[in-house]
């Protein structure tokens, strides 16, 4: 895939244009491209910085796991979304252990986080780009807790294949047991459990590789 990076950087980065032409070029230099197979890590808690991460191409997720090995999906990005959780040399005390790994066959642009934050240092418009998106993906995170905490698993596997459903335009759609588990913070055994349930009250129909939802309307009132 032969990719334009100016063209990205300027469709995801709003304030590109009301940079001076030294830091455009600075942005663009510190920035590089990267392809990632499906299930490959992109970062993990264990790395340093590695800076703020565009999808030009593909599907990531970032989560959180626990030494046991359980996961917990906080956000998926898709095309043209930016992700900052990779960036904790933005934040001056703050720390967090936190996970990106390529769903699909993926193409990223990583921007260099320690020229970045240079940026960030001296441009009211980067600045204030930054305080919006860390203030909604603060809001997506916040979000993901309280439905852990407060609802019911039920609840957030039914609202999950209904968000597969229209993230995926079909009924039916590939998706494993464990990947769901890994989305919703449980095990694939429980999922695999409630999805049965579900099967035999004849909202979802399973085969291998596969979930296709039977009775929709009957879904969403689950996650009302």
């Amino acid at each position: 895939m032969n990719i334009n990076k100016e063209f990205y950087l300027k469709k995801s980065l709003p304030f590109f244009n009301d940079l001076s032409e030294e830091e455009k070029t600075m942005i663009y230099n510190a920035s590089h491209i990267e392809q990632y197979k499906a299930g490959e890590l992109i970062y993990s808690k264990y790395n340093a910085c590695t800076g703020l991460v565009l999808v030009v191409q593909g599907e990531l997720r970032s989560f959180m796991s626990s030494l046991s090995g359980k996961e917990i999906t906080l956000s998926k990005l898709f095309e043209n979304d930016l992700c900052i959780l990779s960036s904790s040399c933005f934040y001056q005390n703050l720390s967090y252990d936190i996970n990106l790994q390529s769903i699909d066959n993926s193409s990223i642009i990583i921007i260099d986080g320690k020229l970045f934050k240079d940026l960030l240092d001296k441009n009211i418009y980067a600045q204030k780009f930054m305080l919006e998106i860390t203030q909604s993906k603060l809001s997506e995170v916040m979000e993901v807790l309280e439905k852990v905490i407060f609802f019911s698993l039920e609840y957030r596997l039914s609202e999950h294949l209904i968000n597969q459903y229209y993230l995926k335009n079909s009924l039916k759609f590939k998706v494993t047991h464990e990947a769901i588990a890994n989305d919703l913070g449980s095990s694939r055994e429980v999922i695999s459990r409630v999805l049965k349930r579900f099967e035999r009250n004849n909202l979802i129909h399973i085969s291998r590789g596969y979930i296709e939802i039977i009775n929709l309307e009957k879904l969403k009132l689950l996650c009302q």
